[in-house]
């Protein structure tokens, strides 16, 4: 496995311009295809399909149905996601939306008595549970873009779910760490995951024979299987089962979206990344467009100067998707506004190079929008660590960018035990408040952060293809990571592996300036002498966990983050 040994940080200080890391990453270079998951067994499964002579949709969908065998908890067939593809071909970029929907049972104040807060309705049991939109998504890429049938490429999941893997100590600690929540929603003795009412021990070979009997059964029936068949059947029953209200009718009014993906440009660079129901594409370019407005290549990397420039940038960004981000198909966003190097530069004007933004209110996007103004009231978004990343790249150039999830850890705790997969927890995605445009409706797709990413050179060319999991994190780690390779010349490991920071603003106040413990502890007393709020935390998956792949030179370099059991895999 990828990092066995403790990564190596040396750390070189600098009184003047702060700290500069070099961080001992590991090259992973191949000429023929890679796969950048979470686990290595996810990217061996992609592989496996482009060698077999499929492509990186195809490989993509190996990778995805392999994910929910090896990191059952994060992302599979009982969640959503979003896509981004490139065609080598055509040149053309386009955005799968799979994300979850609200049943048709929903109502904006159902999460707003004291009742629903106190029984943690939103988060866990059948009234947390939205419209799994995973399987749907499957076929839509496979259909449009794949060039092999699902029974195909799900012959290495099947393969991992019947015959098992071992079982590593982080998966035991999670699972432990959600059990409340699946027992008290299910039968423990039903589950591959417990062995005698306890969490399955690290070193153990966990099988899933229910989990490949529903591959099979999609592979003969198509979405079929989940709008009018067996696992439809489970998914509803579970649902209603655990106090939720969902119907067949819902699943079968389920529907993909595909279309154009967020974009924006970074020094010359092309960004395509996630629109609504995701924040996070829009937001990743207008944090961007903020930073172009500073000499970051000048500044070290993570030096104080460079830090509180993003740290103030972030507060922004936050600022206004608080206010503006909602599901697109239900209210008026400003998105050309929120994406205009105009309007960044208006707000870049607000960072002071030795002052810290206490009170962070929205900017006005409107008049850079194009259109007449709509004031409605946002709220809204994730928190969480969960969800799971992986990024594909075949020889003929096309690309893949993938995120997927349940949301938290084991979503609602809710599982189809029929079939051993988990149902997720979406519905807590939405705003409590039933005023807001972010409230629950039928058929809404709650907001996310997910921003799976590809980035082209300044000629349109391949660059870069990389996203992360990590709840509202996603967006300031893909922007750092960007930055990382962009700005300060970083391969695609490093820039995964660097420190991060956090910042954001809600309800006009500035948050903390959350840094990660690996940080150079005199940049982090700079940073507090400037007058930032600094929480330092440990290294791990608040920060994200990003996954990625970089071109250099006509080869593919991985890169995959040691703060999850991420692996790239090539050949």
């Amino acid at each position: 496995m990828k990092k066995a040994a403790a990564i190596l940080l040396a750390i070189s200080l600098t009184m003047a311009a702060g700290a500069a890391f070099a961080v001992e990453a590991e090259e992973v270079m191949a000429k023929n295809g890679m796969v950048s998951s979470a686990h290595e067994l996810a990217s061996r499964a992609g592989v496996e399909i482009m060698q077999r002579g499929g492509n990186a949709v195809d490989a993509a969908i190996a990778t995805m149905l392999a994910l929910n065998v090896v990191e059952p908890n994060a992302s599979g067939i009982g969640g959503g996601g979003f896509m981004v593809i490139r065609n080598a071909k055509t040149g053309e970029v386009v955005f799968l939306d799979y994300r979850e929907t609200a049943p048709a049972s929903a109502t904006k104040d159902m999460y707003a008595s004291q009742q629903s807060k106190d029984e943690s309705w939103s988060k866990v049991g059948g009234k947390a549970v939205g419209v799994p939109g995973q399987i749907f998504g499957i076929f839509a890429a496979l259909e449009n873009y794949g060039t092999m049938t699902f029974a195909e490429v799900a012959v290495p999941a099947i393969r991992l779910a019947e015959e098992g893997f071992e079982v590593h100590p982080m998966q035991t600690g999670i699972i432990a760490d959600n059990y409340d929540k699946i027992a008290k929603n299910n039968d423990l003795d039903d589950l591959a995951f417990f062995e005698d009412g306890l969490p399955i021990e690290a070193g153990k070979i966990l099988k899933q024979p229910r989990l490949a009997e529903a591959f099979r059964l999609i592979a003969e029936h198509g979405v079929n299987a989940m709008t009018e068949g067996p696992i439809g059947e489970s998914v509803v029953a579970a649902v209603n089962r655990a106090g939720g209200k969902m119907t067949m009718g819902d699943l079968k009014n389920y529907q993909v979206k595909i279309g154009d993906p967020a974009y924006g440009t970074y020094r010359g660079y092309h960004i395509y990344s996630t629109p609504p129901a995701s924040s996070g594409g829009t937001h990743i370019v207008q944090l961007l467009n903020i930073l172009e407005n500073f000499p970051i290549s000048s500044m070290k990397h993570n030096s104080p100067q460079y830090l509180h420039t993003l740290a103030e940038a972030m507060k922004l960004v936050f600022a206004d998707r608080g206010k503006y981000m909602a599901d697109t198909a239900f209210v008026d966003v400003p998105l050309r506004g929120l994406t205009s190097k105009e309007y960044a530069r208006e707000l870049a004007r607000k960072i002071r190079v030795y002052e810290v933004m206490q009170e962070v209110q929205p900017g006005d996007p409107w008049p850079y929008n194009g259109g007449n103004e709509t004031v409605f009231l946002g709220g809204g978004g994730n928190k969480h660590i969960s969800t799971s990343h992986f990024s594909v790249v075949d020889k003929e150039g096309n690309i893949v960018a993938s995120t997927n999830t349940v949301n938290y850890f084991f979503g609602s705790g809710v599982f189809s035990t029929e079939y051993g997969f988990v149902l997720n927890n979406e519905m807590d995605d939405f705003s409590q408040n039933p005023d807001s445009v972010n409230a629950p409706e039928p058929g809404k797709r709650p907001l996310s952060s997910m921003s799976p990413s590809i980035v082209l050179d300044p000629h349109g060319q391949p660059f870069m293809t990389l996203g992360a999991a990590g709840a509202m994190r996603i967006i300031t780690a893909v922007t750092q990571i960007i930055m990382n390779v962009i700005d300060f010349g970083m391969h695609m490991d490093e820039a995964i592996e660097q420190p991060r920071i956090f910042a954001f603003s809600s309800g006009g106040q500035s948050g903390p300036l959350r840094v990660e413990e690996t940080m150079n502890e005199t940049t982090i007393q700079f940073l507090k002498l400037r007058g930032h709020n600094v929480e330092v935390q440990p290294r791990g998956g608040y920060y994200g966990t990003a996954q990625g792949i970089l071109f250099i030179d006509g080869m593919m370099n991985g890169g995959a983050d040691s703060r999850r059991l991420g692996v790239p895999v090539g050949f």
